[in-house]
């Protein structure tokens, strides 16, 4: 009876991802909605509309490196669920907690779409929830991978390694990005840029045959 109880009570993996998926999917669909039709006379929109998206242009760039980004958290947080075969109440609060900093993106991106590198603080911001975000993930990983507690027993002391060395990776390029804002917001920027670059990259190359996902899943968020 006991044990039934516990089985009842335990939150399913499935449950968990399904949720995440849901939040990347509102939270990726806000950042084009945080993109706003700029207003101008139709009897002047053949003269002044270029120049007006012209303008635009940093915001433009911030939704595009941001919907980058969420798409590697994305790939990234659901390649872990390949190996979560169980969960609890701790890891789930984990995963809220990395929902929130993923969350949070529409608003980083819309402060640094429209400051740019006029302020360091928008940059700051920016750089700091996207480090939150990949520590949150490297959280999420090491409390589901520790001594086996939530993954599959048959994975790799190997591929757990591996896993935990490109999320710490990635996350380490943050450090640099954030502290180099107070000094040139641009180059921050850039690294912004290289690491959502390294993260397209670290996927297509590391992500093999094993870490296709289905047609379904990827409607899932859809």
């Amino acid at each position: 009876m006991n044990n039934q109880r516990n089985s009842d009570t335990t939150l399913k993996p499935t449950r968990i991802s399904a949720l995440s998926d849901g939040v990347f999917a509102i939270v990726m669909t806000l950042l084009v909605i945080e993109l706003s039709v700029p207003i101008v006379s139709k009897l002047k929109a053949s003269e002044e509309l270029g120049g007006m998206l012209m303008e635009m242009w940093p915001k433009f760039f911030a939704f595009a490196i941001s919907f980058l980004i969420l798409g590697i958290l994305w790939f990234i947080h659901q390649n872990q669920f390949r190996y979560i075969k169980r969960s609890n109440g701790i890891f789930s609060w984990i995963n809220i907690f990395f929902l929130i900093m993923v969350a949070l993106v529409p608003f980083s991106t819309a402060l640094i779409g429209e400051y740019h590198i006029y302020s360091k603080i928008a940059v700051v911001f920016y750089g700091t929830n996207g480090f939150l975000g990949m520590l949150m993930l490297n959280i999420v990983w090491w409390y589901a991978s520790k001594n086996y507690r939530l993954i599959d027993k048959k994975t790799e002391p190997k591929t757990i390694k591996q896993i935990q060395i490109r999320l710490i990776v990635s996350t380490a390029i943050f450090i640099p990005a954030i502290a180099l804002s107070f000094v040139d917001p641009l180059i921050s920027i850039a690294l912004y840029v290289f690491d959502s670059l390294f993260g397209i990259i670290g996927t297509m190359i590391w992500g093999g045959k094993d870490s296709t996902l289905s047609a379904e899943k990827l409607q899932s968020i859809a």
